[in-house]
């Protein structure tokens, strides 16, 4: 990406100069633009201060549109690791070598200052034992998850500014995807045809949101418009949107039976995804790895890489129910998902098709007493049972956006809208809809 390319956020409209692109060629500036009017509502004054800086510095040598973005640059590289072109950095380190010294000489005293309170707070607490003291020993904690604006600052607020509110696409579900996630947000949704035709022969439909229209579509018949008008509608909210998948691959909790008892081990084929295409002959993934010189087996120079997934043991009170007993009861299974219920595990919890028939029913009821969500899969002698926990979108936005949460991140893919890609840089990737606008 080019330093053209980096965002950078106006409040109001300038006019702008005209200049060579050579950067490091004096121009002639008016300098009658007032850098004042770019500062955004989501930076916090340390990182607002930094970019003014750098602009109040160089803005008699640059154009107003090229100071944006080489400001924009050097904030990237200062406070998220971004790399850009060779020559862009080395430009953007050579102008901002006497501002970023300063800053960091300022934020390693502000550091000591700080670790200097928390040692006295900690000394407070020890004395005291005061709720204040407790207060301020635990936001001064290390440990602290909450992730806050660039530079310090209040937690980020996900859902500001967004076109939609607290619209989350769900990934799941095929064609009633937004159906669904809109009654989750409380929105109205409707599809409905246009009152006129363009054409005759030709059906048009429309997509409305809070009797909003997002989206229309046409073709030869009122299913095609509607298809062709909910396409476009996925689109535009995906823009707009936090977009969530779950991971196929992800790590899943498998429950078996056996002659020696219940065996709990971890696995990747998850019931929900038991017929996606397998890496196989028939696969293009396997010709582009075969292409790649993979021969089969783990991946690696040495083919070090995992074939079978790690087995693992969820203890259950004393007994835990990996051991030799083969008279497991119904009352060892709700414990499990007792336990289970109380850990911080988000992974699903599967019971593979050892179990019967009336095991899986009692199951079900266990599951629902608990607030737990419960489907089966496959037919037969390979009827699964998935239970899984039941988490909102916030919930899980939270922890992958700015918790980093390695056990939700293992679970979901995020999306974040165009107006949140400066906050999270690292989940702007398009998810793929497919299967969901058939």
């Amino acid at each position: 990406v080019d330093v053209e390319d980096t965002p950078r956020h106006s409040s109001k409209k300038h006019k702008k100069s005209k200049k060579s692109p050579t950067a490091e060629t004096s121009v002639d500036i008016s300098g009658e633009w007032d850098v004042e009017d770019y500062r955004t509502e989501y930076e916090s004054e340390e990182h607002w201060e930094l970019r003014r800086d750098f602009m109040l510095a160089h803005k008699d040598r640059f154009d107003e549109d090229r100071l944006v973005c080489l400001a924009q640059t050097f904030i990237n590289m200062e406070f998220m690791g971004c790399k850009y072109p060779n020559q862009t950095m080395v430009l953007v380190a050579e102008l901002s070598k006497d501002i970023a010294e300063e800053f960091r000489k300022k934020r390693a005293l502000r550091l000591k200052r700080t670790f200097v309170s928390a040692s006295d707070a900690a000394e407070q607490r020890a004395k005291a034992g005061t709720a204040a003291a407790r207060s301020m020993v635990q936001s001064l904690q290390p440990g602290s998850r909450d992730r806050l604006c660039f530079g310090g600052g209040e937690p980020i607020s996900l859902f500001a500014g967004l076109r939609f509110a607290n619209l989350v696409i769900y990934l799941a579900g095929g064609r009633s995807c937004l159906r669904n996630c809109c009654i989750t947000a409380k929105m109205k949704y409707e599809e409905r045809q246009c009152e006129t035709q363009p054409d005759e022969g030709v059906s048009t439909a429309e997509i409305l949101l809070n009797d909003q229209v997002i989206a229309t579509g046409s073709g030869d018949n009122l299913k095609i418009a509607k298809l062709a008008a909910y396409k476009q509608a996925m689109l535009l909210v995906q823009t707009h949107c936090y977009s969530i998948k779950l991971n196929a691959t992800r790590d899943t909790i498998k429950v078996e039976k056996g002659q020696n008892g219940v065996q709990i081990n971890v696995t990747k084929e998850s019931a929900d995804n038991l017929g996606e295409p397998k890496l196989d002959r028939n696969n293009k993934g396997y010709h582009i790895m075969r292409l790649m010189g993979w021969t089969g087996g783990g991946l690696g120079r040495s083919k070090q890489g995992r074939e079978e997934p790690v087995s693992y043991l969820l203890k259950s009170n004393r007994m835990g129910l990996g051991s030799n007993d083969p008279h497991a009861n119904l009352a060892d299974y709700r414990k499990l998902i007792e336990n289970y219920v109380r850990s911080d595990d988000v992974r699903d919890m599967q019971f593979e098709p050892t179990f019967s028939k009336e095991e899986r029913a009692s199951l079900h009821q266990i599951a629902s007493k608990f607030g737990l969500r419960s489907s089966s899969y496959g037919v037969g002698e390979s009827r699964r049972l998935l239970i899984t926990k039941k988490l909102g979108f916030e919930n899980i936005l939270t922890e992958v956006l700015c918790r980093r949460n390695p056990k939700f991140c293992d679970r979901y893919f995020v999306q974040v809208p165009m107006q949140k890609a400066h906050l999270f840089p690292g989940h702007v990737a398009a998810l793929d809809l497919e299967n969901l606008t058939e």
